[in-house]
């Protein structure tokens, strides 16, 4: 990596992002999660989404390393920083990419930096990157706009916001009640995202899935 250091930004106590619970975390470290985000979700996320050469990328929601290694292997070249909320999980994805898994060993781990802080108030300068990537953890972030205000404030002109989200609030809603889910519904992130800035160029929102995919461009 290119240090290796998490450095953490203190939560807000009042709509700051909610850290995971135990069986969640299990959940997202399992295997067939692994292969469901490599094979599934990261294509998906990914389609039609390009940067200039020498381009940054920020991944917000780290999670366990899985992420931003299919970030870093799909934009070769690119520098990638990515971070989370959780001490525990952003030093678990240290090492996830210290020794990454066999699909992920030709990777350049040495363009990612880990960091620690909170997605409603990231610690970077305006138009600091060309993409913000994001696996599903708005709903994790009871001020959720937030989220996706901050990656207009950090995305240069042009750049590409691209993410899936889980709809879960909106269909599966006996999940929110028993895991603290912020429950949201696809025209309400629509119009966040609008209302933030950002010009929707794909919103892929399948009947067969409680899940979106999105690419948005920040139009100015």
């Amino acid at each position: 990596m290119a240090d290796g250091r998490a450095t953490c930004d203190t939560a807000q106590e009042i709509g700051g992002p909610m850290i995971l619970i135990r069986f969640e975390k299990w959940m997202m470290r399992c295997a067939l999660r692994r292969w469901g985000q490599r094979r599934v979700e990261a294509p998906r996320v990914f389609r039609g989404v390009d940067v200039p050469e020498g381009a940054t990328v920020l991944e917000i929601g780290c999670g366990y390393g899985d992420g931003v290694l299919l970030i870093a292997q799909r934009f070769a070249g690119a520098r990638v920083v990515a971070m989370d909320l959780d001490e525990e999980i952003v030093a678990a994805a240290q090492q996830r990419i210290a020794l990454p898994p066999r699909w992920a060993r030709a990777v350049a781990t040495d363009r990612i930096t880990l960091l620690c802080g909170d997605a409603t108030a990231l610690s970077f300068p305006d138009a600091a990157f060309d993409a913000v990537i994001l696996f599903g953890m708005l709903h994790h972030v009871r001020e959720w706009r937030r989220v996706i205000a901050e990656a207009h404030r950090v995305l240069r002109p042009g750049g590409v916001f691209a993410f899936e989200e889980a709809l879960i609030g909106n269909r599966w809603w006996r999940f929110n009640d028993r895991w603290g889910h912020v429950p949201f519904k696809a025209a309400e992130l629509r119009e966040a995202l609008g209302v933030a800035g950002f010009q929707v160029e794909r919103f892929d929102d399948p009947w067969y899935l409680p899940l979106c995919f999105v690419q948005a461009v920040r139009a100015f």
